[in-house]
C-alpha cells in the first residue's frame, strides 16, 4: 500500500512539473541555459510556454525558420532558433517582430535546441517594428573549431553553448580553408593574431548566396569581423561523427572587410567610438607613439592631430559594420 501510495506521489509530482512547464511563460534563457557536458537543454522533449523575442533572421524552405533573440540576455543564452514544418508557416511574420509562442515543443536535434513549431502551437505577434540587436563581438578562441579526425569532427568542449543560435561577429579573421564538414561547406576562419585559434562559418543560411560559398569566401581573405548565427552541428550518419559549431552568415553585409573608424576594435562605428573621438578632440599628442586611441584618421597635413578632417572620416563611416 505505502508503495502504490508512493508511485503514485511521484507521478503526480511529475505531471505537476510538466503542467507548470507548460503553463508558465518561459524566457528563452531559461530554456537555453543548460550546464549538460553536450549542450543539450534540460527542457528537451516537453512542452513550453515561451515569451519569445525579436526576429532576427528568417529562413525560408520547407522548413522554414525564425530565428529569435532576447536583448534582456545579451552576453548568451539568448537566442534560440524557431523550425516550422510547413513553407507558409512564417508568411504574416517579419524580421523586427517581436513573436511569443505558446504549446511548443523543445527538441534538441542534431545538437541544437530547436522550438518545434507545429500545428498544436500558437504564436503571437505581440508587437512589430522592434530595433535588431548588434551582433555580440566575440574573439576566435571563443568558438573554437573541432579537432579533425578519421570521418569526424568533434569540439573538445561546448564552451561555445551559451552563444547558440545567437548573433555574434568573430572579430579579426581571415579564410585559411575551405570544404570542410560533414557537407563540406564549412571553411575556416583563422585569428590574425593567434594563428592558432581558428572557428567554422558555413553560408547555407545566406539570402544572398545561390552557392556553395558566398563569393567574399576566398582562401586568404581578411575581413575585420564576420557576422552570423552560431550554430550547433553533432550527430553521427554512416559512420560519420561530428560535433561542431558554426557561424552562419545571413547576409552580404555580415563580411566587414575594413572599418577605417573602428576606434575600440570590435569591428562596429557607434556610439563608444564616438566617445573616443570626442575624448580626444583637437588633441595635437598623436605622434607615432600615441595615435590618440586611433581617434587621428587623417595622414595628410592634419595628421597628429584629431580635428575636424577626422571627424569627416568618420561621420563616414558611422554605423557601419553593423
Amino acid at each position: 500500500m505505502k508503495v502504490t501510495r508512493l508511485i503514485i506521489m511521484v507521478v503526480a509530482a511529475v505531471l505537476g512539473l510538466v503542467e507548470s512547464a507548460q503553463s508558465a511563460e518561459l524566457s528563452i534563457y531559461e530554456i537555453q541555459y543548460t550546464t549538460d557536458s553536450n549542450g543539450a537543454s534540460p527542457l528537451d522533449g516537453t512542452v513550453v510556454n515561451c515569451r519569445g523575442g525579436i526576429v532576427v533572421h528568417k529562413h525560408e524552405g520547407g522548413r522554414p525558420r525564425l530565428v529569435l533573440q532576447d536583448p534582456n540576455n545579451p552576453e548568451g543564452w539568448g537566442g534560440i532558433q524557431v523550425k516550422g514544418w510547413s513553407y507558409d508557416a512564417f508568411d504574416n511574420v517579419d524580421i523586427g517582430d517581436w513573436v511569443r509562442l505558446a504549446n511548443i515543443l523543445v527538441e534538441d536535434y542534431r545538437g541544437t535546441t530547436f522550438l518545434q513549431f507545429k500545428d498544436e502551437a500558437d504564436l503571437t505577434i505581440v508587437a512589430r517594428n522592434y530595433p535588431i540587436p548588434r551582433p555580440l563581438p566575440v574573439r576566435v578562441g571563443e568558438i573554437a573549431a573541432p579537432i579533425e579526425g578519421v570521418d569526424e569532427w568533434i569540439v573538445l568542449n561546448h564552451s561555445a553553448e551559451k552563444y547558440e543560435s545567437m548573433m555574434i561577429k568573430i572579430i579579426d579573421v581571415t579564410v585559411a580553408d575551405i570544404n570542410y564538414g560533414k557537407a563540406n561547406d564549412n571553411y575556416i576562419l583563422q585569428s590574425n593574431v593567434d594563428p592558432d585559434q581558428s572557428c567554422w562559418a558555413t553560408d547555407y543560411m545566406n539570402s544572398d548566396n545561390e552557392q556553395i560559398y558566398h563569393p567574399y569566401v576566398q582562401i586568404g581573405q581578411g575581413f575585420c569581423g564576420v557576422a552570423g548565427i552560431l550554430e550547433q552541428y553533432a550527430g553521427c550518419s554512416e559512420g560519420v561523427c561530428y560535433d561542431y559549431y558554426q557561424l552562419l552568415t545571413k547576409c552580404t553585409e555580415d563580411f566587414v572587410v575594413d572599418q577605417v573608424a573602428d576606434l575600440d576594435f570590435d569591428c562596429d562605428v557607434d556610439f563608444v567610438d564616438f566617445g573616443i573621438l570626442a575624448e580626444n578632440w583637437r588633441s595635437d599628442q598623436c605622434g607615432a607613439s600615441d595615435w590618440c586611441s586611433g581617434a587621428d584618421l587623417t595622414t595628410e597635413s592634419s595628421a597628429g592631430v584629431v580635428d575636424i578632417f577626422d571627424f569627416v572620416i568618420f561621420a563616414g563611416h558611422w554605423l557601419a559594420g553593423k
